[in-house]
């Protein structure tokens, strides 16, 4: 091949590797488990207005159940662990953001919302409630309109409403002391909550209680999309947790009674976790 051509075919190809590197983009980015190890930091996403999930206690430090799980993560990694406040709005944009690793919270697995994150497995099965005054009605129907129904911008407890009282009307609230005091003062007829959450609030405030359960609804840790390794290691962590007890103890001393569920299935946890290699 004359020397021309031999140049003209390498600079060809050249061009050619050069169009496919750009395509196939730079080589794969750390992983969020790679970086928590290499920061020896995990960033744990988690409530400060959601007791007993996580609430600010009185020396101003979060605590809850959320809290405690996420520095059970932080030890199994073998790192310290700082907390970062979540509020409904926010938490999809400061896991996208890298602000946090993982969100320790009351986050309910959907269609829409894995198109902006990825869930670990459930972790807890709770029900749904309003949250109000004493003496009203405990029955969803009767908040059909004009009666009005708080939420958190966010949440998607109001999908939940509609599936029974689909005339519901909502006023949303940056975060949910916001919406009981809207609730005190007559702004909103109920609150539209948890049930742990409710129960809690109930609990410290005699002039409130629950309706009706009308939905179950599972929580998962949420992470970032796409990031495979991070996720196997928050579920096989997880199912560890209640392997040895661990989950159940943190469970019962946030929510007052044992779960009744179980964390893989009623047989067996995943495959392979608690069993040694041959």
């Amino acid at each position: 091949m004359p020397s021309g051509a031999l140049n003209r075919f390498v600079g060809r190809l050249l061009l050619l590797l050069s169009i496919l590197a750009l395509v196939a983009g730079p080589t794969q980015a750390q992983g969020t488990l790679e970086k928590i190890k290499e920061r020896g930091k995990l960033l744990a996403g988690v409530r400060y207005d959601y007791p007993p999930i996580g609430v600010l206690g009185a020396d101003g430090k979060p605590e809850g159940f959320g809290v405690e799980l996420a520095k059970l993560f932080a030890e199994k990694l073998g790192v310290q662990v700082e907390y970062v406040q979540v509020i409904s709005k926010t938490r999809f944009a400061l896991l996208q953001n890298g602000n946090i690793d993982a969100e320790f919270g009351p986050t309910t697995p959907s269609v829409d919302r894995e198109q902006v994150a990825d869930f670990s497995i459930p972790y807890v099965w709770d029900g749904v409630v309003l949250l109000i005054k004493k003496g009203g009605s405990t029955k969803l129907a009767d908040y059909a309109p004009p009666k009005k129904i708080a939420l958190t911008q966010g949440s998607n407890i109001g999908d939940m409403i509609k599936e029974h009282v689909p005339t519901a009307q909502f006023a949303r609230f940056q975060e949910y002391p916001d919406a009981v005091t809207a609730l005190k003062n007559d702004k909103v007829d109920a609150v539209g909550i948890n049930k742990f959450v409710g129960l809690t609030m109930a609990k410290k405030d005699p002039g409130l209680e629950i309706s009706e359960d009308f939905f179950v609804d599972p929580w998962a840790i949420t992470i970032r999309q796409n990031d495979t390794k991070w996720r196997s290691f928050v579920n096989v962590a997880m199912q560890e947790l209640w392997l040895s007890g661990k989950y159940q103890e943190l469970y019962e001393k946030h929510f007052g009674v044992k779960p009744n569920f179980k964390m893989w299935s009623e047989f067996r946890l995943q495959p392979g976790v608690g069993v040694k290699s041959n």
